[in-house]
Formats: structure tokens, C-alpha cells, sequence
């Protein structure tokens, strides 16, 4: 039968009301988490929504992984495909569990796995939620807060089944708790919001501002103008969140963590094969029906400079692929700079030229493995970082019931990654970039919600979620923040080596500049030491002389850039 936590979902499901989102998303969780539990096949009835939060990822190279990995950092504790690999996610599954040939299409990202069928959900769960059933109670009030961020809202579902004109907090927790939704809020007499998150750039405010009676209650507030009275149930959050960093081992070396199980003879294998930065899943079923899954969680952290990690880049089997790794490769490294930290950042040079490697594997002739990741890896491993972790968990399988199929055909839209072209104008030439430290690129929005709003974006951070977002008006703004970050990284880094090189320092020991075989300038710390830092050319200015260069380069990139127009740059999403 089917594991009690999905039963009891399903059955919260049925008193869920009708819900309009405005989901804001977050990254996937790329931190090592417990991996999710594959909880069956689900039939999607005539009419229904199974789960309601909608992947903005493309299927052409879906996998379990990748869709669980999502659903993961926004919050949700199931997880389900449907047709190809199109990923969604939920609280609760609104469908009936049905036999496992429903769910008969592979992934498109890996042809040995199930992503369901036509209108049928292959449904994964998330194991570390409280197995205790929650009730109203459990949502503690936590005061007022914000929903009047440009970002987005505080909570992205609205419950428009419940009357607002007889709207109180109890039906409004009744909702929310129908759905497993860890928060619930009241806003503006009458309305219900319910979440999985708090979103950005909502914060607590003033109790007094949360000062409209409840339509259904006038002794009770319900928020007030872009104003929540805000509850929350810890019983409904993981407690395992992305992020979440179990207790070290006393092992220095990461470990296998396996749990095991008796079971009889093997009926069914399935296994897939992949390279060692893409998770991976096998799973056997007996016919006493446990079910062991392996996972191999991606590096948190691929290539590492002091302070800085990179978003590893995600697979690639093609060369088109491939370029697009070495665009959101290329989109990092202004990060780097300015996270690392001295002296680690002189490492970002490194981390530049192996994007620059990429680009270099993707245009070259393929080889016997034609166009991968893992061949890439291979050849050019990142200086630094995390390897992926394996782990392997069994438990108990469902047994499916037959029963009636919907036919609902479902459609999804790519989502590219712009190339990492400045459209802002760079000081060059001349012995510019001084330093050889980049302008942070300014390009187009790679977040398809932020459309057509924010068409442009300073990649500036890691998480590309995180970087700054602008309007058209504002074009101009996104290119003078670029050249004042590359001014602030000019002298972090390059006065900052200039003076490090004229005198001893803590740590650094006495430095040299030193030029090797091939004429190449590197930094040694140590006249005896072999740690070395690679540039493209020697840095022989005085910290003074640094300084002036630096900023004579800010003021013409300020002049360059003061009067740029965006009306006729990134025209449509996907049209870089």
C-alpha cells in the first residue's frame, strides 16, 4: 500500500481550495540533501491541478534528479513528472495512486528513468518532514509583516475559495493547513495567502500596520494595505531545509550513508548511467517490495576561491550544450572577484581561464566521447571545490490500484541562458582592463518571470537569482553600477597585489615577481616557494600609481556608458 505520509496527504488534498499562484522561483538546492522517496504513479482527474507549483525548467534534458533538486530549494515536499520529464511540485498530491504502466514515458534527460505518462505523475516525497499530522493549532502567529515588494509576494497562493467577505483567521489556517502549507497570512479584511517560503524582501513591520478587522470577525486583524498578520507551523517544514548541514563526521572523508533492508528475489532493475557531476539513480524492486536508491548529489561548491564557490554548470552531452555551460561559466567570474577575498581572489584568474577552457573543449573537433561533461572534467578538473557525495537509502515500495486515467497534454518552453557579451561598453585597449579584471557583464535576464519588467541583469553573484535586476529606463544605472564594481575590484585586487608585491606582509612572506619560461609574470610568496599565482602580464605599479589607474579607468567607462539607451538591446526572452 501506499507509504501513510502520502495517504494522509492526499487526503488533506481533497479539502484543498481552488489556489492562484504567484510563484516567484528559487534556484534548485545544489547543497547534499536526503534524497527524496518515490512514493508511485498518480492519475491527474478531470479538472484537477495534482500539484501546483510549475518547474520553469526546460524537459529536453529533465531528469528525477534535477525536477527533485528543484523542488527541493523552493521548499515543497513532493515532486512529480508527467509526460517526458515536465517537473512540478506540491505540498500535497490532489490525484489517485494508480498502476505503474500509467506512468510508461522516460525522461528526456535520461532514457532509463520514468517521468510519467499522459496525465499520470511519477510522484517522489521528501522523507525528512515531521511524520506527526499537524492541525490549526500548530500555527504560531508571528507578527505583521510585508507584502509590498516589487519581487513578489510574501506568499505566492491565494485561496479564492474562501470567502473573503466572511473571512477569519481560522479559515484561513484551515486552508492553508488543508494544502500542508507551512505559513498562512490574512491580508486586507479579507484575503488568504498560504506559502511554502517567506519570499525576499519581506520583512517584519509595525503590528499597528497590520490594522484591518477581519471581514468575517471584526474582533480580529486581518493585515492591512500590502500588509500580512503572518502564522507559521513548524510541523510542516522539513527538517532537513536545503542548506541544512548535518553533523560532521569525525571522518575527515566523505562517507556512503546506506541503509539496508531484507528482501527477496529481484523482480524488476532499473539503473542509468551518468558522469560524475550529474546525479544519478538506481533502484531495484523486490517482491516483497523494498526499494533501493542510489544518489549521487552534484558539488555544492565546483570550483572554490577563497571566500567564492562557483554554481556548478549543469551536464552537457552535445556541443550546443557545451556552450551554453561556458555562458554560465563566462556569467561568473565578476563574482569571483568580488567575494573571493585577498589574496584568494588572484585565483579568479584561474577560474577565468578555465571557463575559457570550456569555450576552448566546445569548439574544438570531439573526441571519442564526443561532447561531455565528465570528458571535460577528465582532461581539465576544477582547481578546488567539492566532490559529488553518494548515498544510498532503502525503503518500503507502494503497491499500486488500478484506476482511470485522464488525457491531458501538457507543452513547456526552453530556457536559455544569454551569452556572456557585454552589452555595456568596456574600457579596452591601451593596457585596459587594468589589471586584467573584468567589467561585470551587463546582458540579458536569464529569470523568465522577471519579463518582460526586468529585461536586464548585472551578473555580478553566483546565483544569478541573486544578481540586480533592471527596467529599460534604467540601462544605463546597470552599466554605471558595472563600472563602479569593476573600479571597487581594480583596487581590492590590483593596488591591493601592487602594494602586497613592495612589502612583507603576514602570510605572505616576502613576494617576488618572477616571470617563467614562456614569459609569463606569476607572484611567488616565498623566494623558495612554489606556490604561484598566473597572470597575463607583470603588475609593476606603486599602490599610488594603482589607484590613479584605476580610477582614470571608472571615469571613462563612466563616460562611455552614462548615456547608453536599452530600447533596442534584448528585445524578447530568449532573444539575446
Amino acid at each position: 500500500m501506499a507509504p501513510a505520509r502520502t495517504v494522509a496527504a492526499l487526503a488533506a488534498a481533497a479539502l484543498v481550495a481552488h489556489v492562484r499562484a504567484t510563484e516567484v522561483f528559487l534556484p534548485p538546492c545544489l547543497d547534499p540533501f536526503q534524497p527524496f522517496v518515490y512514493s508511485g504513479c498518480f492519475a491527474e482527474a478531470q479538472g484537477t491541478q495534482i500539484l501546483p507549483y510549475r518547474s520553469p525548467a526546460t524537459p529536453d534534458d529533465m531528469t528525477v534528479e534535477k525536477c527533485v533538486a528543484e523542488c527541493k530549494g523552493n521548499g515543497y515536499r513532493y515532486a512529480g513528472l508527467v509526460y517526458y520529464g515536465v517537473c512540478y511540485c506540491g505540498q500535497t498530491v490532489n490525484g489517485q495512486l494508480t498502476t505503474e504502466d500509467q506512468c510508461n514515458t522516460h525522461c528526456k534527460g535520461n532514457e532509463t528513468q520514468s517521468c510519467g505518462g499522459n496525465g499520470a505523475f511519477s510522484i517522489w516525497s521528501d522523507p525528512t518532514f515531521p511524520s506527526e499530522a499537524a492541525t490549526i493549532e500548530d500555527y504560531d502567529p508571528i507578527g505583521c509583516w510585508t507584502d509590498d515588494s516589487p519581487l513578489g509576494r510574501a506568499l505566492v497562493y491565494r485561496q479564492d475559495s474562501v470567502d473573503g467577505s466572511t473571512m477569519t483567521t481560522e479559515k484561513c489556517l484551515k486552508a492553508c493547513h488543508a494544502g500542508n502549507f507551512p505559513f498562512a497570512g490574512t491580508e486586507y479584511g479579507g484575503e488568504c495567502w498560504c506559502g511554502v517560503v517567506i519570499g525576499n524582501d519581506t520583512r517584519p513591520a509595525d503590528q499597528g500596520e497590520c490594522d484591518m478587522s477581519c471581514n468575517g470577525d471584526p474582533s480580529e486583524k486581518c493585515g492591512g494595505r500590502g500588509r500580512l498578520n503572518l502564522y507559521a507551523a513548524d510541523e510542516l517544514l522539513s527538517l532537513e531545509p536545503c542548506g541544512y548541514e548535518p553533523p560532521q563526521p569525525s571522518s575527515s572523508t566523505p562517507a556512503t550513508t546506506t541503509t539496508s533492508t531484507t528482501s527477496t528475489s529481484s523482480s524488476s532493475t532499473s539503473t542509468s548511467t551518468t558522469s560524475s557531476t550529474t546525479i544519478s539513480t538506481s533502484t531495484t524492486t523486490t517482491s516483497s517490495a523494498p526499494c533501493t536508491t542510489t544518489t549521487v548529489i552534484p558539488p555544492t561548491c565546483e570550483y572554490k576561491c577563497g571566500k567564492w564557490c562557483s554554481n556548478p554548470l549543469p551536464d552537457w552531452n552535445d556541443s550546443e550544450g557545451c556552450k551554453g555551460a561556458w555562458s554560465h561559466c563566462a556569467l561568473q567570474v565578476a563574482s569571483c572577484f568580488k567575494y573571493a577575498g585577498f589574496p584568494d581572489v588572484l585565483d579568479c584568474f584561474e577560474f577565468s581561464q578555465w571557463c575559457t577552457d570550456v569555450s576552448s573543449y566546445c569548439n574544438a573537433k570531439p573526441g571519442p566521447k564526443g561532447y561531455r561533461k565528465d570528458d571535460f572534467w577528465g582532461k581539465k578538473p576544477p582547481k578546488s571545490g567539492n566532490k559529488p557525495v553518494t548515498s544510498t537509502i532503502t525503503v518500503a515500495c507502494p503497491t499500486a490500484t488500478s484506476t482511470k486515467t485522464s488525457t491531458t497534454s501538457t507543452s513547456t518552453t526552453q530556457t536559455p541562458v544569454p551569452p556572456p557579451t557585454n552589452i555595456c561598453k568596456p574600457v579596452t585597449g591601451n593596457g585596459y582592463p587594468i589589471g586584467d579584471i573584468p567589467m561585470p557583464v551587463v546582458t540579458c535576464n536569464d529569470v523568465s518571470s522577471d519579463w518582460p519588467k526586468y529585461p536586464f541583469k548585472l551578473y555580478n553573484h553566483a546565483d544569478t537569482r541573486k544578481c540586480s535586476k533592471f527596467d529599460r529606463n534604467n540601462f544605463s544605472n546597470a552599466c554605471l553600477n558595472a563600472c563602479k564594481e569593476q573600479y571597487d575590484e581594480c583596487i581590492e585586487v590590483y593596488a591591493e597585489g601592487c602594494r602586497q608585491k613592495k612589502s612583507p606582509s603576514k602570510g605572505f612572506g616576502w613576494p617576488f615577481w618572477r616571470r617563467d619560461a614562456e614569459g609569463k609574470s606569476y607572484f611567488e610568496f616565498n623566494a623558495n616557494s612554489v606556490e604561484k599565482r598566473t597572470f597575463g602580464f607583470g603588475w609593476t605599479d606603486s599602490y599610488n600609481d594603482a589607484k590613479n589607474k584605476c580610477y582614470r579607468q571608472y571615469a571613462e567607462c563612466q563616460r562611455l556608458n552614462k548615456y547608453l539607451s536599452g530600447r533596442d538591446k534584448c528585445p524578447a526572452y530568449g532573444r539575446w
